[in-house]
């Protein structure tokens, strides 16, 4: 996007210096980040000299001649110890490089990065997860910039997977979770999301996210600093840390037998959540009560899927709805009033996106209209057009009560 241009430039600026200094690791991260905000040839042409001369490895310096006073048992230990330290350079084939450098070359469009269409099911997101998951981990990929592409992997999953910022994701091709942390939002009156719901969602990282899928132990060395477990959630996820006190034992005349029974008490109360959650998720699955199911998804444009159209009570805010899912859900008029309020919670977020790209585009206008700081150039005509330009985003806001 144009509004994107001057901070893609930017990167690049320091993408550059620091392959100047033969900090590669650093200019390919910056170079991809300017690609993904606004994609040039001279960027794509710097990650690749990158990373050519990162998988190169650093160069040597040439050692001057040894000097003949030198014992040979002496430079046979300095070329042991050489060997002991050398870290082997893993190995990865060109197949592997070509793929990394085609999800990073997606930026943030999660549909490319996944392969999958834009009418896709949740099963085929899942399914096209778990395939690229196996073939980016870094343990299994050792081309450069496969981390990278793992994290992004990982992060097209966690939008595309959940309903709700997947309908966000669709609306204005942004990142929902970017949008939900604006800090100018906090000035909205009247709505809240459910404790449940996306805004209040701890982020798995990838590494979390591929142990759940492909199974791997709990964060945290053992039960005495408490574990962490991650759990499905309705339509996305979110992580539960359970910790336990210490166990702790200074009183003086205390029985051998009296702390081993508290010891075994205190193993019991630590693997006590990790029971109760298997036993919930067990039992939700038998009955088939998955959060899923009672809770609708929705979609502001018209899908294969969402094909019926309805509107917000309270704001007439349009939106895409699956029959079949939503007829339940409709019966019940308080989960109806906090379905609607989601919905237009998600339109705001989606009005100050578009509020700000209109603002910023009117002061771009204003600002060639301007001229040079002492007036030369300026146009009198672009200045009063742009300075007339409506931001119909920003006064859709103010119907909401919230300030652009």
């Amino acid at each position: 996007m144009e509004v994107n241009k001057d901070e893609a430039t930017r990167c690049l600026n320091i993408a550059q210096s620091h392959f100047d200094k033969a900090n590669y690791s650093a200019a390919i991260k910056f170079a991809s980040k300017s690609i993904a905000l606004f994609p040039t040839d001279s960027a794509k042409a710097l990650l690749t000299k990158a990373e050519a001369a990162e998988a190169q490895g650093p160069s040597s310096p040439s050692t001057a001649p040894t000097s003949p006073s030198v014992s040979s048992s002496s430079t046979s230990a300095n070329g042991l110890r050489n060997r002991e330290h050398k870290t082997p350079q893993r190995e990865y084939s060109t197949d592997q490089v070509d793929a990394v450098k085609r999800i990073r070359a997606c930026g943030n469009n999660y549909y490319k990065i996944l392969s999958l269409e834009k009418e896709c099911t949740e099963a085929d997101v899942k399914r096209s997860y778990r395939k690229l998951a196996l073939q980016f981990h870094p343990d299994k990929n050792g081309a450069p910039g496969a981390d990278e592409a793992f994290k992004m992997i990982s992060k097209a999953f966690t939008v595309l997977s959940d309903p709700q910022k997947r309908a966000v994701y669709n609306a204005g091709g942004m990142d929902p979770e970017q949008r939900s942390n604006n800090p100018g939002f906090s000035g909205m009156n009247g709505f809240s999301g459910r404790g449940g719901g996306p805004m209040f969602e701890t982020e798995v990282s990838p590494e979390e996210l591929f142990n759940m899928f492909f199974g791997g132990d709990f964060g945290g060395g053992g039960f005495g600093g408490g574990f962490q477990s991650a759990t499905f959630v309705g339509p996305g996820f979110r992580t539960r840390t359970f910790r336990a006190q210490p166990n702790v034992r200074a009183r003086n005349g205390e029985a051998g037998a009296r702390t081993t029974t508290n010891s075994g008490w205190m193993t019991f109360l630590q693997l006590l959540p990790l029971l109760l959650l298997f036993f919930f998720s067990l039992t939700s699955s038998l009955f088939g009560g998955s959060s899923t199911s009672d809770e609708p998804s929705f979609a502001f444009e018209r899908t294969p899927l969402y094909s019926v159209q309805r509107e917000t009570r309270a704001h007439q805010v349009p939106y895409f709805i699956n029959p079949a899912q939503f007829a339940r859900h409709e019966q019940n008029p308080r989960r109806l009033n906090e379905f609607e309020h989601n919905v237009e919670l998600y339109h705001v977020q989606k009005l100050q996106g578009m509020c700000r790209r209109e603002y910023g585009d009117r002061q771009r206008r204003l600002n060639e209209a301007r001229g040079s700081m002492f007036g030369i150039g300026y146009d009198e005509k672009k200045w009063n057009a742009a300075a007339a330009m409506k931001l119909e985003s920003c006064e859709r806001l103010k119907e909401f009560g919230v300030r652009p």
